[in-house]
């Protein structure tokens, strides 16, 4: 998050709730981490319940809340590069391949 502030992006959901509430960092992030939280125990229920979604729509929407979970924790590697999300990517990608 000082990454992105360094940069004056507010695109951060802690940052853009902290300015709409006036909560402190540690009270925004506690917040956001519940929704997160609530959210994945609603996507989940619905993988395992009778949703009025077809199968294969709950799968890509609880994938994609995966890729954002991941990026969400570990970043995307363009905001802030660092060699963790190469290093990522080349055991997701590369690896499987070369051996």
């Amino acid at each position: 998050m000082q990454a992105e502030l360094e940069r004056g992006e507010a695109a951060s959901s802690i940052v853009c709730y902290m300015r709409e509430s006036g909560a402190p960092e540690e009270g925004a992030y506690e917040h956001i981490s519940n929704l997160r939280n609530e959210t994945w125990k609603k996507m989940n229920k619905d993988r395992v319940s009778q949703s009025p979604f077809p199968k294969a729509f709950v799968e890509t929407a609880i994938n994609l809340g995966r890729i954002s979970e991941c990026t969400y924790q570990y970043g995307d590697g363009h905001g802030a590069p660092d060699s963790t999300a190469k290093n990522r990517i080349r055991s997701l990608i590369i690896g499987p391949i070369a051996i």
